[in-house]
């Protein structure tokens, strides 16, 4: 069977949404994987999320800040749910572009938006709490239903794996 693919996005896929993608892509699980992108994505992956991921030994290597506009070009993967993790919120008309299916508001602070190092890191940590705590308890459990749903869909047209 296919994985469910999930989207995470924020605004500058530094630190947010690249950490719910590297939490996501670690637990190895085969029903689902993950993808992140940004409405302005800064250069790099935020020295103070790499650090968290660190300390809960979840690899960076590989992260990197993208634009969603990636994700709606042709022969990208189709989000099968989108998790918009900003604190504004996506367009109707941008989200339709990346996924047909669920959406689900997480708005959490973007510890790249902030000055104060000692703050980024602290916002960091609670980030990264917060992702761990809603994937295992909301996300995972809409994916088996996703999953559910969308074999009968995938097989129709032949995307059975």
């Amino acid at each position: 069977m296919k994985p469910i693919d999930v989207l995470f996005l924020c605004e500058t896929n530094a630190a947010t949404s690249l950490m719910a993608e590297a939490i996501v892509n670690h637990r190895n699980d085969t029903r689902i994987r993950a993808f992140s992108a940004g409405r302005a994505p800064t250069g790099v992956i935020l020295p103070e999320a790499r650090a968290v991921l660190a300390a809960s030994a979840i690899p960076a290597e590989g992260l990197e800040p993208k634009p969603w506009t990636i994700f709606a070009l042709q022969g990208a993967p189709r989000a099968d749910i989108v998790v918009d993790l900003a604190t504004v919120t996506w367009t109707a008309p941008e989200v339709k572009q990346l996924a047909d299916s669920p959406v689900i508001r997480w708005p959490l602070r973007d510890a790249s938006l902030i000055e104060s190092a000692r703050e980024r890191r602290l916002v960091a940590e609670a980030v990264f709490d917060a992702l761990e705590s809603r994937i295992g308890r909301d996300l995972l459990p809409l994916v088996l239903r996703s999953a559910a749903t969308l074999a009968p869909r995938r097989a129709a047209v032949g995307l059975s794996a």
